[in-house]
């Protein structure tokens, strides 16, 4: 019988320049220490992009390494989720090429948590009423929502439209 993974996690790229497609894949598959094939397909809000969704299970976590690998490159939108399914603590990385990198711990429903020391460091770093605003704002990722949003929207349709093609 064999041991199963303790973690799983989920990759989507949301958008990327065609070019970097086989970068990006080499970099998984590194991180992954496997070869795994992915399936992009056109993003509908950039012509010129592509997008893909991916799963993986693995003896490690590994999510940490493969956002740091590809957050470097330009023009990439992309979010990873891993869950640690013996402690079902969850990990969200998202990076857009405006914001950045944003880290943050889920809650089993999805919601983004914050722990006590980021509350407590929130709150001494913000004097003001907007200070403090724009501080838990930036710690929920709320702008990273808000430009990844109509993205993933468009890849969900866009994977739709692949599925009813194929069946």
């Amino acid at each position: 019988m064999s041991k199963s993974l303790p973690y799983a996690g989920r990759i989507l790229i949301y958008s990327t320049p065609a070019a970097l497609t086989q970068h990006i894949e080499w970099a998984i598959n590194q991180k992954l220490g496997q070869v795994v094939t992915l399936t992009w397909v056109n993003q509908p809000l950039n012509p010129s992009s592509l997008a893909m969704e991916f799963e993986y299970k693995h003896q490690n976590p590994v999510a940490a390494q493969i956002a740091t690998a590809l957050k470097g490159w330009c023009y990439i939108r992309f979010e990873i989720t891993e869950v640690n399914k013996n402690t079902n603590d969850a990990t969200l990385y998202r990076v857009s090429p405006d914001l950045g990198l944003h880290q943050a711990s889920l809650a089993s429903n999805g919601d983004v948590v914050l722990n006590e020391n980021q509350v407590n460091t929130i709150l001494k770093n913000s004097m003001t009423h907007d200070r403090l605003i724009n501080n838990l704002e930036n710690a929920l990722g709320n702008q990273w929502e808000a430009e990844l949003e109509p993205y993933r929207l468009a890849l969900a349709s866009g994977l739709k439209d692949i599925v009813s093609k194929s069946g």
